[in-house]
């Protein structure tokens, strides 16, 4: 089998820090067709950087200048793509682990446990979907006793939402066995994953970062959203990693996901960074998931005509959270997938007392009389395009869990865009893959044909979209003078495909440089 080549260009100072403008010189990239996205024919030749920063665009490749001439092979660019929520940490941490998507047996999978060498002293598995398998249940914690006897094994089901572990994960997690059953969910599994993740070194905290930077350049990225946090109130290595931003080539996005507000700003005065727009929550939830029937519902689940899953917290939990939030300067972020929960949320926000940015996370199921509310208040959908490419469909997950009657209803990317509300691009990885192009395509092809997306729309929502979220208009998600010298060059023009997926990131440039190269 042939296996992808490609190299990875880090720019060093003398003590071997990776440098965000490494240039020192102006930098010319021609033989490649340069979509600017301000509107779907707006096109250059040849783009010229200095420090960073875009400063010409030509429509014919200009000669003679006193500047270093790149040649990009032909390419079709665009601005860096940005996935705006990512779990970057878990993602990064558990490509050290073991990915249990191809399993069908629950043979396969406690043989993939066996076989896994553990990563800080842990075993870490995940995707794991038990109506993949034959068996159609989760292996049991003596299971994975029986595999793994003396090494905590955290192992997650494919929407994070629910897990198993061993004895010795229960007793690193201080869960008592008689408290709980073999499968957690809830505040269980997020105790239990926690837990194992507050166990990892310093070092291999970075480690896994740096495998999410490589991760996302290869696939085209030049900034990643990511969550930190427990969730409640712990900001884990929130402190540390905004210290540590410079080491990065890549822009991290950090959300400090706690409802202690204090906290966060606390820490943003101390480190002291010049960040445009402060951010709390990301995957702070107003419900759980439709995996584990938890996603809050304003009908019934198909299977359980009793049961419209769960509100995590009341309607003045949410008011009060978010107007403190707001009087402090926070963009919030909300994890809500149900009807019910993306409301609760709709309803804090047009609470506050003045203009509050607001983000709801997923962003599933939008029924069309929430949609008025939903732009007065002025939220942002910041959704994930891979989840219809996975579950929906008439013979899909939704259909079977929520009906065919109602698909209608889920990742309404064209309903939600024409309503005036901005839709953002994201993969939620490590649930689905950290691929622009994937969630691209899939924008492009939903089950629903009405809900469908433009190319030029789709790609909307990795690059302009998101520099409106992160209010970086003037600066980001355009190729034009003064805007950041942040480019993906693709091996196809993507703007007239039908379907993207075949397409390949030849190279990735970051502040006018080349940090990733296929070849």
């Amino acid at each position: 089998m042939k296996r992808d080549c490609y190299f990875f260009y880090f720019i060093l100072d003398r003590k071997g820090v990776f440098l965000k403008n490494g240039a020192i010189m102006k930098r010319l990239y021609y033989n490649a067709t340069f979509f600017s996205m301000r509107f779907i024919d707006c096109k250059y030749q040849a783009v010229l950087c200095e420090d960073g920063v875009i400063v010409d665009v030509f429509h014919d490749v200009p000669e003679h200048l006193d500047c270093e001439y790149v040649d990009l092979r032909g390419s079709f660019v665009l601005p860096g793509f940005v996935d705006s929520h990512t779990h970057s940490f878990e993602g990064g941490l558990y490509q050290n682990g073991c990915d249990l998507s191809q399993c069908d047996t629950l043979s396969d999978v406690l043989d993939n446990l066996r076989a896994t060498t553990p990563f800080g002293d842990m075993v870490f598995a995940w995707k794991f979907d038990e109506n993949r398998v034959r068996e159609r249940r989760f292996p049991t914690r003596a299971e994975l006793d029986k595999v793994c006897p003396a090494v905590p094994v955290l192992l997650r089901r494919v929407d994070g939402h629910s897990s198993v572990v061993n004895t010795m994960g229960l007793r690193l997690s201080h869960i008592s066995p008689n408290s709980v059953s073999d499968i957690l969910r809830g505040s269980d599994n997020d105790v239990a994953a926690h837990s194992f993740h507050r166990n990892l070194s310093a070092d291999a905290i970075v480690q896994c970062y740096m495998t999410a930077q490589s991760i996302a350049l290869q696939n085209g990225h030049t900034g990643i959203h990511t969550m930190i946090g427990d969730a409640t109130a712990d900001t884990l290595h929130f402190e540390m990693l905004l210290n540590r931003l410079d080491d990065f080539i890549i822009d991290f996005t950090l959300y400090p996901q706690c409802f202690d507000v204090e906290q966060v700003v606390a820490i943003y005065d101390k480190v002291a960074r010049d960040i445009k727009v402060r951010r709390i929550g990301g995957c702070i939830l107003a419900d759980g998931s439709f995996g584990s029937g938890t996603a809050a519902l304003s009908i019934a689940y198909q299977k359980n005509k009793n049961h419209k899953g769960v509100l995590y917290h009341s309607q003045s939990f949410w008011n009060d959270f978010v107007n403190k939030s707001q009087s402090q300067g926070l963009q919030v972020g909300v994890h809500c997938i149900g009807d019910m929960a993306i409301e609760q949320i709709t309803k804090a926000v047009l609470s506050c007392q003045r203009h509050c940015s607001a983000q709801i996370i997923h962003c599933e199921y939008v029924r069309d009389d929430m949609l008025p509310e939903m732009k007065q208040a002025g939220v942002y959908a910041v959704m994930q395009p891979m989840f219809d490419a996975l579950w929906g469909g008439e013979n899909g997950f939704y259909a079977d869990v929520l009906g065919k009657e109602r698909l209608k209803y889920l990742n309404r990317f064209r309903t939600l865009t024409e309503c005036g509300i901005v839709v953002v691009g994201s993969s939620d990885w490590y649930i689905t893959d950290l691929s622009a192009l994937g969630g691209i395509n899939s924008a492009m092809r939903h089950h629903i044909s009405s809900e469908r997306l433009s190319n030029f729309e789709a790609i909307k929502l990795y690059t302009t979209n998101h520099a409106q979220l992160t209010a970086e208009e003037d600066t980001k998600g355009l190729i034009e003078k003064k805007y950041a010298a942040d480019f993906v060059c693709l091996d196809r023009d993507i703007m007239s495909l039908d379907d993207v997926s075949g397409a390949n990131v030849l190279f990735t440039i970051k502040d006018g440089n080349i940090v990733y190269e296929r070849c």
